[in-house]
């Protein structure tokens, strides 16, 4: 073989490993992107981009009337399927310092409310894993009648859509007792580092990161803030509270967890999701 045949050889191999080189990073690139784009996001990857949308559309901040049209307490629904279907629809109470979310057949959630955020198009607020929205824009209800506000709730990387108005109807309002069952397991784990028994929990919350504050009345009248895993793993803080030191709505109710109904007039038994037996809820009215 001449020299320049050889040359040729060369060359041409060369070429096929670069080839080959190409086609293999090809199909790795190819099965990367196949990997990426099949995981699907998650819960709070979907939030953060619902509330970031969400945010964009509020605008900049509020002047004082735009924030007077966002003050006090408000009542929203909307449908979570079919409402002629018999699918229900959601509730949100969104008191002053506390906010209950209804499904039918999936519970209440809810907290205690951060402070208000005001845009020229509307308000944003947190209550424990809800972060709410509503705009002063008209809203029809799927039965034909108008509100004057829409309203968005997030949770578990879902947004609720649906109609708001000023003003919550009287009856029963929502208490931190209102999501009691879903707050059990921290509750139990902090009633076990009471030390005067039997306790009470005054207020009970759910937090950021899983967490949940626990406040507890232990039976010689001290107070402590407790702050335990919300599945119940563990408790990392039990300190002693002021007596100055109290959230809105705290000690109403009181709950007593298990034990034989307390010696009082208003109380009433709490029930847990499946119609179990978790305690007693001690009004302060009496």
């Amino acid at each position: 073989m001449t020299m320049r045949g050889l040359f040729r050889g060369t060359q041409y191999a060369a070429m096929l490993a670069l080839a080959g080189l190409l086609a293999l990073g090809a199909c790795q690139r190819q099965e990367g992107s196949e990997e990426t784009t099949s995981a699907a996001p998650t819960d709070a990857q979907r939030e953060a981009e619902i509330a970031a949308e969400q945010l964009a559309a509020l605008g900049g901040p509020a002047n004082a009337q735009q924030r007077a049209a966002y003050a006090g307490e408000f009542q929203a629904v909307g449908a979570l399927g079919d409402v002629a279907a018999g699918e229900g629809a959601w509730e949100l109470r969104l008191l002053e310092d506390y906010a209950q979310f209804s499904r039918p057949g999936l519970g209440e959630d809810g907290g205690i409310t951060s402070e208000r955020e005001y845009y020229e198009h509307g308000m944003r607020v947190s209550a424990g894993p809800l972060t709410i929205t509503l705009m002063a824009q008209p809203c029809m209800l799927p039965n034909g009648v108008e509100e004057p506000y829409t309203a968005s709730v997030l949770f578990e990387g879902v947004a609720y859509q649906g109609c708001a108005r000023q003003g919550v109807a009287e009856g029963e309002r929502p208490t931190w007792a209102s999501v009691l069952p879903e707050l059990m397991p921290a509750i139990d784990v902090c009633l076990q580092r009471a030390r005067s028994r039997p306790a009470r929990v005054t207020f009970a919350s759910a937090i950021d990161e899983g967490q949940v504050s626990v406040r507890i009345r232990e039976s010689n009248s001290s107070r402590y803030e407790c702050i335990a895993d919300a599945g119940g793993g563990a408790a990392t803080v039990y300190e002693p509270l002021s007596d100055i030191d109290r959230r809105s709505g705290e000690g109403d109710p009181e709950f007593q967890r298990g034990g034989s109904r307390p010696g009082s007039s208003c109380v009433t038994e709490a029930v847990g999701r499946e119609g179990e037996t978790l305690g007693w809820l001690i009004a302060d009215r009496c």
